[in-house]
């Protein structure tokens, strides 16, 4: 079982319920019995986000790096920049990075 929590009453480790998307809600008082010892408690939710940055050369004055991408069927493959995302048309004479090293 995952532990999302632990009872205060007797200690346990705790598996939120989330059916039908209960307890999600950040301003709200949730209630849940512990599966240890049977009692009642009440719980808050909070969502925690993480941000990763990443340099972006092609977004200020630089050339977009641009990688086929790995498509089923290969027919359908595009050009992606690997810095930005910007997607473009495979053409006979595009300009593709060579593949990061996979370190």
């Amino acid at each position: 079982m995952s532990k999302d929590t632990q009872c205060p009453y007797c200690g346990a480790d705790v598996e939120i319920n989330h059916d039908a998307g209960y307890g999600y809600e950040e301003d709200d008082l949730h209630q849940q019995e512990c599966g240890e010892c049977g009692k009642t408690f009440t719980y808050t939710t909070a969502i925690h986000f993480s941000y990763y940055a990443y340099k972006a050369d092609c977004l200020n004055d630089g050339e977009h790096q641009y990688e086929k991408t790995k498509t089923t069927p290969p027919e359908y493959a595009r050009l992606r920049c690997k810095e930005c995302g910007h997607e473009k048309h495979l053409t006979a004479n595009a300009k593709i990075s060579p593949p990061r090293d996979a370190g």
